[in-house]
């Protein structure tokens, strides 16, 4: 195929190289061409099947073959951790953990963005035993009232300090046992 072949009467055969398109019989290249009257291989054929998970290449007996490896790879889900190849796919192992530790926030996993955190408005506790009714504020718990710690005894001198809550210390002084 890469000489035009002709007879002429005062020759005999006359084989002229040509540079026409041709086949060299290897599946792993492309656009073979004719050169010096041979067939030359073309450009390789590109095998690469975007596929993490398959280690591509060429043979001259079947083409593109695509064996499935074993790597790790990235299967491009945030919320998902410990990718690896198996039988030719990318799968996870195991979920993405955005607990940020802040009763404050709402703590999801949203497949484009990650670990998103939202702020709430949930009861929480500020650690505080003075107060009560702690609520979560733009993310951080705020104080709620001050506890009272009244026994009604008047004998009594009644505080809340930290971190013992409310303390009752007796006193002296005069009072009304309520006997007249």
């Amino acid at each position: 195929s890469c000489t035009d072949d002709s007879c002429a009467p005062d020759q005999g055969c006359v084989f002229q190289h040509n540079e026409a398109s041709c086949d060299d019989g290897d599946p792993c290249t492309l656009d073979d061409q004719c050169a010096l009257g041979v067939c030359e291989p073309g450009v390789p054929v590109n095998c690469n099947d975007g596929n993490p998970c398959t280690d591509d290449t060429c043979g001259p007996f079947g083409g593109c073959l695509y064996q499935a490896n074993d790597d790790f790879c990235d299967d491009g889900n945030p919320c998902t951790l410990d990718d690896q190849c198996a039988g030719g796919q990318c799968v996870s192992s195991g979920a993405q953990d955005c607990d940020d530790d802040n009763p404050c926030t709402t703590d999801l996993c949203d497949p484009v963005d990650g670990c998103v955190f939202y702020t709430n408005t949930q009861p929480c506790s500020d650690g505080n035993p003075c107060t009560v009714n702690d609520t979560c504020e733009e993310g951080e718990c705020a104080p709620g009232p001050v506890v009272v710690c009244d026994d009604g005894n008047p004998c009594t001198a009644d505080s809340c300090e930290a971190p013992g809550g409310c303390g009752h210390v007796p006193g002296a002084g005069e009072c009304d046992d309520g006997n007249e």
